[in-house]
């Protein structure tokens, strides 16, 4: 089962950033879907039941954080941009916790802590779009969208299909 823990978002901030990412309906972008929105805290990638079992039996739970979701961004960078994000603040320890706590299960540590919101990803872009999303992304570099509660973790599975991934919620630590 293809898995990944994340931060799952209210409806009313997943209201908002599908305002913004209109402005991203370019061509070669692909913006995700309002109902996958969320923050991933780690990518597990295909795992067995053994390893599921191990999961959801371990404490995930995290402290309360309050985060600002602000700032659009890009990766690897903005001249050679694949990913189009939204910044948060506050969740680098929180992602250090469960890593370890990950790292524990037999899972690799991340090397670094970069906590977001992916807005869309770029299969390609023709050299007019190209300026037009450097410009967005400057417009768009100190919006603030507000603070946001954080009390829980989710373990979602992926599942691939044409039309994209469908996400489901197995777990959630409160």
């Amino acid at each position: 089962m293809r898995c990944f823990l994340a931060i799952e978002l209210k409806t009313d901030l997943k209201e908002n950033l599908e305002v913004l990412k209109k402005q991203f309906n370019l061509k070669g972008i692909k913006t995700v879907e309002k109902e996958n929105l969320h923050i991933t805290v780690k990518f597990l990638g295909d795992i067995d039941d053994k390893k599921l079992e191990e999961i959801v039996n371990s404490d995930l739970k995290i402290k309360k954080v309050i985060s600002e979701i602000k700032g659009v961004g890009t990766f690897p960078n903005e001249e050679y941009i694949r990913v189009i994000w939204v910044g948060t603040t506050n969740l680098q320890e929180t992602f250090k916790n469960i890593d370890e706590k990950l790292f524990k299960l037999g899972f690799k540590k991340e090397k670094s802590y970069d906590p977001h919101i992916t807005l869309g990803r770029v299969k390609f872009i023709e050299n007019d779009s190209k300026e037009t999303l450097k410009k967005l992304i400057e417009k768009n570099k100190h919006v603030n969208f507000g603070k946001i509660e954080i009390n829980s973790v989710s373990l979602m599975k992926s599942t691939l299909t044409k039309n994209g991934p469908v996400y489901e919620t197995v777990k959630k630590w409160e």
